[in-house]
């Protein structure tokens, strides 16, 4: 009765908390739980709050290996929703379930800036978007005076030091980087930097951003800039003699850039990979007639790769079923994953009717991130 007595009069934060588990073993466990836990087991102290919100405990979250994810943005009106697809199957062969969710606080909807790296997503207006804590961030312009300015942003990542980055060029002459979590402004980088005009987005793989730009001289050479995110550098790559920049889509593969080049039908698909550092050999590889067995499967186009370097065609239009197709180049095979029900998961989740659904961006090998922003 006395120990019931004084348990009682501990304050509530104290009851929560048993004193002897360090905070590493603390971090250790709670990185190893579902986001959805992490984030309603953040309200259950300050202690916990403040340890799931470490840099560190990010470090943990994402080496424990979390499943990849297929993140597929729609709207509906001006009201913007995503879904999150299994990319890898049960033992079984079956896969885990999908599920959707309403973004919240986003005026309309809007077409992201870049791929998904490392669980964060670039939009415009300089904002940074976190689906798995369904949080985002607000940048300021690098001009304060002349927020405006024309610009093509992207977003990089540092693997080894953890950090993500924003490139900004403005008028393709001022060029800004801004390295995110920290407390620093807009920088403009000391390494030389060739005078060129940036163009689409690219993914950034193993610490180098790619993206298609023209090289200001004087046959205004088209070519494949890229921008090491750690030591802030660029290099100018050039394109394959036999490929036209207008004809590929640019993807990582096995560690290095690589572009893919496909028919509407997937009768051929032709895959270029970067073969040296310097970036001036290519090897070639050309696939024919890819076999696909789902008669329910829409139109697909390219839209990324996943992590163990199979190539991601998915349709661009949102039916009741959603038909993923894979291809592993390595091994010249294919693989769909059919998910039936995705109307009617939507109106269940979302409550919303499921007429004029728009398809906005669909985002590979998606890793869920409690960072917050």
């Amino acid at each position: 009765m006395i120990n019931k007595i004084r348990l009682r009069e501990r304050p509530r934060e104290d009851r929560s908390q048993p004193s002897n588990i360090p905070n590493d073993l603390t971090m250790e466990i709670l990185s190893r739980l579902p986001v959805n836990s992490i984030v309603r087991f953040g309200c259950v102290s300050k202690r916990w709050s403040s340890l799931t919100r470490l840099p560190n405990f990010n470090n943990l979250f994402m080496s424990s290996r979390k499943p990849r994810l297929l993140l597929v943005t729609f709207s509906t009106g001006l009201k913007q929703y995503g879904i999150l697809f299994p990319q890898h199957q049960n033992p079984d062969g079956s896969y885990p379930p999908f599920y959707s969710f309403q973004i919240k606080n986003i005026n309309h909807p809007t077409y992201a800036r870049s791929e998904s790296v490392q669980g964060l997503i670039l939009l415009p207006g300089f904002k940074i978007w976190n689906p798995t804590v369904r949080q985002f961030s607000s940048l300021p312009p690098p001009n304060e005076h002349n927020p405006n300015q024309n610009c093509k942003c992207y977003l990089g990542y540092d693997p080894l030091e953890g950090k993500h980055k924003v490139l900004c060029i403005v008028h393709s002459e001022e060029v800004w980087v801004l390295t995110l979590g920290a407390q620093e402004s807009w920088r403009i980088p000391t390494k030389g930097i060739p005078k060129h005009y940036p163009e689409a987005y690219g993914p950034c793989i193993n610490g180098v951003l790619y993206y298609k730009a023209h090289l200001f001289d004087y046959d205004w050479q088209e070519i494949i800039m890229s921008f090491d995110v750690k030591s802030e550098s660029f290099s100018p790559i050039k394109y394959p003699k036999a490929l036209s920049r207008l004809e590929f889509d640019m993807l990582p593969y096995e560690g290095r850039v690589a572009l893919v080049n496909y028919k509407n039908n997937l009768s051929k698909v032709d895959l270029y990979i970067l073969k040296d550092a310097d970036g001036q050999e290519w090897t070639h590889q050309s696939f024919n007639n890819m076999i696909c067995e789902s008669t329910l499967r829409s139109p697909v186009v390219f839209k990324g790769v996943t992590d163990d370097g199979e190539l991601v065609f998915a349709p661009y239009l949102l039916s009741e079923s959603y038909c993923i197709l894979y291809f592993d180049p390595s091994r010249n095979s294919t693989r769909e994953a059919l998910f039936e029900g995705v109307k009617g998961e939507i109106r269940r989740c979302c409550g919303i009717a499921t007429r004029n659904i728009y398809i906005m961006d669909v985002f590979p090998n998606h890793i869920q991130s409690v960072v917050y922003l």
